[in-house]
């Protein structure tokens, strides 16, 4: 039995069911089929003396290889990703590396441009809330979505051209939540989904409160931690404003590594700097700044907006 998805604004089929994904018919050819099977046999030649507890990540003319130790291979083409799971592997495990780095790889090849970031929307207006690994991007999210905020995406936006602007397509109605901010949510730890022993996170899926068809991109907001003691705001503008989009690219360190930029991608990254308002929020390490973010945001995307 196939499956049909929508994801990233890409019509999936898909031997695997995800329940955590977006269900909905199509006619026509998918954009993207997940099909279990092994690895082409010129693939595997790349890794073959990997163990299965061995991390291994690799391109190929026509593709992505990646093994995730004790979980699986995935080998990911611009409209087909292979996956072959190791043996006694949850399914949990297999989808948290097929709906992130699977399709994030998926859409580079497919020239897309991806942030990484948490997507949501008020005021008809979509809004990207970016930064490195612990500048407090979920916290900042989670806290908009809590102050009326509508979903889009947690962790990776793919954005599509609208014709005038760049839109932010819906990843899959699924929140991922820290402890801390599941408990100060209200909600009971046992009736969420533990999805990250490392991080100690959990998963919370949305019933209501998202928007399946996305929303026009206007703002992103980057949070970067500071070593002063006061919270400093800033818009971004000209060239900066370029290079702090491209620096926040789904795993575009290894893409462009791999691949360079390409001259049409570095356009679309051109159109959507050149449509959308940027700012930057340093926020001191040890100080708890979050109620003037969250502040902060709300003046600059409402003021646009009345």
């Amino acid at each position: 039995m196939n499956y049909k998805y929508y994801l990233y604004g890409l019509n999936v089929e898909s031997e695997i069911e995800i329940e955590e994904a977006y269900a909905k018919d199509f006619d026509g050819e998918p954009d993207v089929r997940i099909i279990y099977g092994e690895m082409p046999e010129g693939v595997r030649e790349m890794y073959k003396e990997k163990t299965e507890s061995d991390y291994f990540c690799a391109s190929a003319a026509t593709g992505m290889v990646f093994r995730v130790p004790d979980v699986a291979d995935y080998w990911v083409q611009e409209s087909l990703i292979t996956v072959h799971p190791f043996e006694n592997t949850p399914l949990m495990r297999i989808k948290t590396f097929l709906l992130g780095s699977s399709f994030g790889l998926a859409m580079q090849l497919r020239k897309q441009v991806v942030l990484h970031g948490g997507g949501i929307s008020k005021y008809g207006k979509g809004i990207i809330v970016t930064g490195e690994s612990g500048a407090g991007k979920s916290t900042v999210s989670d806290s908009l979505l809590n102050a009326g905020y509508e979903f889009i995406a947690d962790d990776v936006c793919a954005l599509s051209d609208n014709g005038d602007k760049m839109h932010i397509n819906m990843a899959y109605p699924q929140q991922k939540l820290c402890r801390d901010a599941a408990v100060n949510r209200g909600y009971d730890l046992d009736e969420l989904i533990y999805i990250n022993e490392s991080r100690d996170k959990f998963a919370l899926r949305l019933k209501d409160g998202f928007l399946p068809e996305g929303m026009d991109f206007d703002y992103l907001f980057e949070l970067v931690l500071s070593d002063g003691d006061e919270l400093k705001c800033r818009q971004v503008t000209g060239q900066e404003k370029l290079m702090l989009l491209m620096k926040n690219i789904y795993r575009g360190d290894d893409g462009f590594r791999r691949w360079g930029v390409p001259t049409d991608y570095m356009k679309k990254c051109l159109k959507v700097a050149s449509t959308i308002k940027v700012y930057q929020i340093a926020r001191p390490a040890n100080l708890n700044t979050l109620p003037e973010i969250i502040s902060y945001v709300e003046e600059c995307v409402k003021e646009e907006a009345v």
